[in-house]
């Protein structure tokens, strides 16, 4: 008798991998076919073979729409296929489908490199990422973005897969960050059981009071009674590298090491009146009054009239990403703005709005409850996993400690309401695993000058291969040459990022137990 056990299985599972990655001369012809295929629900506009791009191997690209109204493009390999199907997120309020996004945020080439099927979607509207005036007068649409197009994707994404490869896939992941972690963390709560492994980084997972809440406090602390904004690209940009500097300071030693990475940012608070005044001429290396009160209340973040805190402020550490989220220029409102700017009138009040509001009428006292009713639907922050726990189901989530727009405490907060449910943190790391990444700021959008760079996607797949949870992932800088620390290695949570000396690897290092 065949003992099914240990090496076995483990050997059984390795040669159906090779069988599926045997290159299939047909499928080029098959992928032609694939615009004549009848799957209901799922409407394939084209489908041809590309071969011209040297960096990615030739692949089928599948374009179409999936009912009720969610653009689609599908990238499956023609040859080497690993047997398994990626299915990625979107961010922001989606709208788009971005098929060559860059790295792994809500980004399907580098699954496909590794050989897997990809799917990617707008979850079910056309609009810019920051706009979500998609919803007004729409309710079909609102729950296909907060959790249904997951369910939808999958379905029609794993038929075209067993269309073309004649097979099902042996493996279902998804990955996504920002919005795209926040449908990571809905994927795990809503459908459990559909996929084998879930990539969340940076996820919105309390988008009502994160877009509600912080996103009209943000905007409010630096506008005029005019509508201007006080701290915009023109005049602030050039002042953030003092900034930085400034709060480094300030904040590098409190996590118990001098390195220049703040590694427990809420450990500081930043003390704004130690900041440079600027005394007469403004300059790059001091600050006025009126910036200095902008950015205390950044980093207080949203109170009520009674000095009640309603959520967190931005972190220290995340000066850099100032910019890139919240400093409009004279003709672009910035994505951060978009963003907290609209959730109220299009998404947040079920009741709707009057057609001219903005984000600055919003009501610190009496709002964040009328947030309640849809935030029940586009909040992703159940702490029950059993059924995902029971399934077999792995979840690598990650945040950046330095994240300005989606703040790294919905992570933490969450990761713990499902330890305290679920009976502590050492019951739930064989499935459930949070890293913490020192000095990243929002899903790589914006490069940080410590290690920020990492594949979730080779951690996640070798968790689910093997059953053996990630116990430590190397990280690396972008852009080496300008970096404090050029490599380190990420640890669960509760443990802390160690950054790698010259000439250690990452086997000589070992993170703190649980």
């Amino acid at each position: 008798m065949t003992d099914w056990t240990g090496r076995n299985v483990a050997a059984f599972f390795l040669f159906l991998g090779l069988c599926a990655c045997q290159p299939q001369p047909d499928q080029a012809d098959r992928c032609v076919a694939m615009s004549a295929a009848n799957l209901a629900g799922v409407e394939i506009a084209s489908s041809a073979v590309v071969s011209d791009r040297n960096d990615l191997p030739a692949f089928c690209q599948i374009q179409g729409t999936i009912d009720p109204n969610i653009g689609f493009e599908a990238r499956f390999p023609v040859e080497n296929w690993n047997g398994k199907y990626y299915q990625a997120g979107c961010g922001g309020y989606c709208g788009g489908v971005f098929a060559d996004k860059p790295g792994f945020s809500n980004s399907i080439n580098e699954a496909l490199k590794l050989g897997f099927a990809t799917i990617t979607t707008d979850n079910g509207h056309s609009a810019g990422g920051g706009d979500p005036s998609w919803a007004k007068g729409n309710p079909e649409a609102v729950e296909v973005y907060a959790h249904k197009g997951i369910a939808l994707t999958h379905s029609a994404g794993t038929r075209m897969v067993r269309s073309f490869f004649s097979t099902e896939p042996r493996r279902e992941y998804f990955g996504g960050c920002s919005n795209g972690g926040r449908m990571a963390a809905m994927a795990a709560q809503r459908y459990p059981t559909l996929f084998d492994g879930i990539l969340g980084g940076g996820g919105v997972l309390h988008l009502s009071y994160s877009g509600g809440v912080y996103g009209s406090w943000i905007v409010q602390a630096n506008t005029l009674g005019d509508g201007q904004r006080i701290l915009n690209e023109k005049n602030f940009a050039s002042k953030l590298p003092a900034l930085e500097r400034a709060v480094r300071a300030q904040c590098d030693a409190t996590d118990g090491s001098e390195d220049g990475v703040i590694s427990q940012p809420r450990n500081c608070a930043v003390d704004i009146t130690a900041l440079p005044s600027c005394e007469g001429e403004s300059t790059d290396e001091c600050f006025t009054s009126t910036e200095k009160s902008v950015l205390a209340k950044w980093y207080q973040g949203p109170r009520n009239s009674a000095g009640e805190q309603l959520f967190p402020g931005a972190p220290p550490g995340g000066e850099r990403f100032l910019g890139y989220w919240f400093l409009d220029t004279d003709d672009r409102i910035k994505i951060g703005n978009q963003l907290g700017g609209g959730y109220a009138k299009y998404l947040g009040f079920p009741e709707g709005t009057h057609d001219a509001y903005t984000a600055l009428e919003f009501d610190f006292d009496r709002d964040p409850q009328r947030l309640a009713v849809t935030g029940k639907l586009l909040d992703a922050t159940d702490p029950d996993l059993t059924e995902f726990q029971e399934s077999g189901g792995k979840y690598l989530m990650w945040h950046g400690w330095s994240d300005p727009l989606v703040l790294p405490d919905q992570s933490l907060s969450y990761y713990k309401s499902v330890a305290d449910r679920m009976g502590g943190i050492d019951e739930i790391s064989s499935f459930y695993r949070l890293f913490m990444i020192p000095g990243q700021g929002h899903c790589w959008e914006m490069p940080a000058d410590v290690p920020d760079r990492f594949d979730p996607i080779t951690a996640l797949d070798k968790w689910v291969e093997t059953g053996k949870p990630p116990e430590k992932i190397p990280a690396h800088a972008l852009n080496p040459e300008s970096a404090i620390v050029t490599d380190a290695v990420l640890c669960p949570h509760p443990g802390t990022a160690i950054n790698l000396a010259a000439g250690v690897t990452i086997d000589n290092v070992q993170c703190a137990s649980q």
